[in-house]
């Protein structure tokens, strides 16, 4: 009998592997690098430049490899037919809409209780609804917001008028602006840039900024005791959460202030109160800080870098300038303000901040997805549990997308009669600049506006030129300062007013 029972078991085992086997031979197997035994790629690249190896595999393995650190299985998409078959499709928009478990999720933002690093069920589906009615209501829907921006716009005015014609670096200008708009967002009012907010807000940024790209999140999601060590990156996530109590402390400080300006945080004490169905509370302290974080990461280094980049391609591209100022003349005038409502008029403007989000790939890796089941993408099929690079520095700067990727061509948005070609133009569609899908950027609207008022409001009074006495380095998206958002390297320029150009 024990005989008979081992015979029949052997034959189904072997049945069974014989059918597992050939499902495997018949599914396309995924092209990409072999790596090592055990820990797969992990010493082929830089942790902080993982964009610029998956950029060199992809001219190799195409618009979708594979690839392994520690047997972990990590799939990168490298063209915008690929993002949106595996973003924007239903079942795969559901599917791949989850985030991995990583590091900077769990110990940086209180296991994941943000709403970027966070996967969706139902508590993330409301944080997340939350916060895209705290940007409608504080940011994109009021029209104070536009006030307050333009107001802070007469401020950058009038310091330029005193710098006219001196070397300056523009750095500290445009990081001022865009903290004096986060502020003002967040909290209802800016205490400057003299203000301990503003320094406290800075450093939070450049520290996760220097820490939460790609690479080191994977090494450290491999290996958490690191974080125990006296490593330089241990420290800054150590300092992290230091900086980021001492952020919240601030805040509950100054919103207890006396006056009628409130902001996203006012709301979002008020959340903490409410309860759920069941009697509980759904929105913590955790969640309060961390949403809090997300906003202050998201609006602060991502609008530096497109700024400055744009600030220096401009200095190199006088032709530009002038065609610019054209435009702003011909739709603003010379003393009006410029409004949000004149972006639809100007067409090289919005051409020109569109190019600039193509061209140096702010965030040249979004932030990582994972799938929550078996799926298929490309037409191979993708295990559960994979985790989904979404490659966007190779998107926007591969030829098989673009003509001449690494040229800065605000023209190649734009129709014969120079107007912006339509949101779903083929070409528009392939800038993914602030994602799309479950996971898209809630805050792409107020970025963009803050970029193009403060774009309007300098070629309206000045022109930049090239500083005195020293060069100007051309802007190379391969030179810049690597992090989660790319940022150029320090340089300075002249702005020079134009009515001290204009022939008297």
């Amino acid at each position: 009998m024990l005989e008979f029972v081992l015979f029949w078991s052997l034959i189904c085992f072997s049945v069974y592997y014989t059918v597992q086997w050939t499902i495997r031979s018949s599914r396309k197997v995924l092209p990409g690098p072999k790596g090592w035994p055990a820990v797969g790629v992990l010493f082929e690249f830089d942790l902080s430049t993982l964009h610029f190896k998956l950029f060199e595999w992809s001219a190799k393995y195409g618009d979708i490899f594979q690839f392994e650190v520690f047997r972990k299985k990590f799939v990168s998409l490298n063209s915008s037919d690929i993002l949106r078959e595996a973003f924007s499709k239903e079942p795969n928009a559901s599917i791949t809409s989850a985030r991995p478990q990583t590091f900077v999720g769990e110990y940086i933002f209180d296991n994941y209780s943000d709403i970027a690093f966070a996967s969706p069920d139902s508590a993330w589906t409301k944080r997340r609804k939350l916060a895209f009615q705290l940007i409608r209501s504080y940011g994109d829907g009021l029209s104070c917001i536009e006030y307050q921006i333009k107001k802070k716009l007469r401020t950058v005015s009038e310091e330029i008028r005193h710098l006219d014609n001196k070397n300056v670096d523009p750095s500290d200008m445009v990081e001022e602006f865009i903290l004096y708009t986060l502020e003002i967002l967040i909290i209802g009012q800016s205490s400057g840039k003299n203000g301990e907010l503003q320094k406290v807000l800075r450093k939070l940024d450049f520290l996760i900024n220097a820490t939460a790209n790609p690479g080191i999140d994977v090494v450290y999601s491999l290996f958490p005791f690191l974080r125990f060590l006296p490593l330089r990156t241990s420290l800054m996530f150590k300092e992290i959460q230091k900086t980021k109590q001492r952020m919240l402390d601030l805040m509950e400080l100054l919103s207890k202030a006396d006056t009628t300006e409130k902001g996203v945080y006012h709301t979002v004490v008020d959340v903490m109160n409410q309860r759920d169905e069941q009697g509980k509370q759904w929105f913590t302290k955790d969640n309060l800080s961390n949403l809090l974080m997300n906003l202050v990461v998201a609006g602060f280094l991502t609008t530096r870098g497109t700024i400055l980049s744009m600030i220096q391609l401009l200095a190199k591209r006088p032709d530009l300038q002038k065609a610019l100022q054209q435009e702003i003349d011909r739709v603003i005038g010379p003393d009006r303000e410029p409004c949000l409502a004149d972006r639809e008029k100007c067409h090289l403007a919005e051409a020109v901040v569109i190019e600039t989000l193509r061209y140096i790939s702010h965030v040249p890796l979004s932030l990582l997805h994972a799938t929550s089941q078996a799926t298929t993408i490309g037409g191979y099929s993708i295990d559960k549990n994979t985790v989904i690079v979404p490659n966007l520095w190779t998107i926007h700067h591969s030829e098989k997308e673009w003509d001449e990727p690494f040229k800065f061509k605000p023209e190649r948005f734009l129709d014969a009669e120079g107007l912006l070609l339509p949101s779903n133009n083929p070409i528009r569609k392939r800038v993914i600049a602030f994602g799309f899908g479950k996971r898209s950027c809630i805050g792409e609207v107020f970025a963009r506006s803050r970029i193009f008022l403060f774009l309007a409001t300098i070629m309206q009074q000045t022109t930049i030129l090239e500083p005195e006495g020293k060069s100007l380095e051309d802007l190379l998206p391969r030179e810049m300062v690597p992090g989660v958002s790319l940022q150029p390297k320090d340089y300075e320029i002249r702005f020079v007013l134009r009515s001290n150009l204009r022939p008297s």
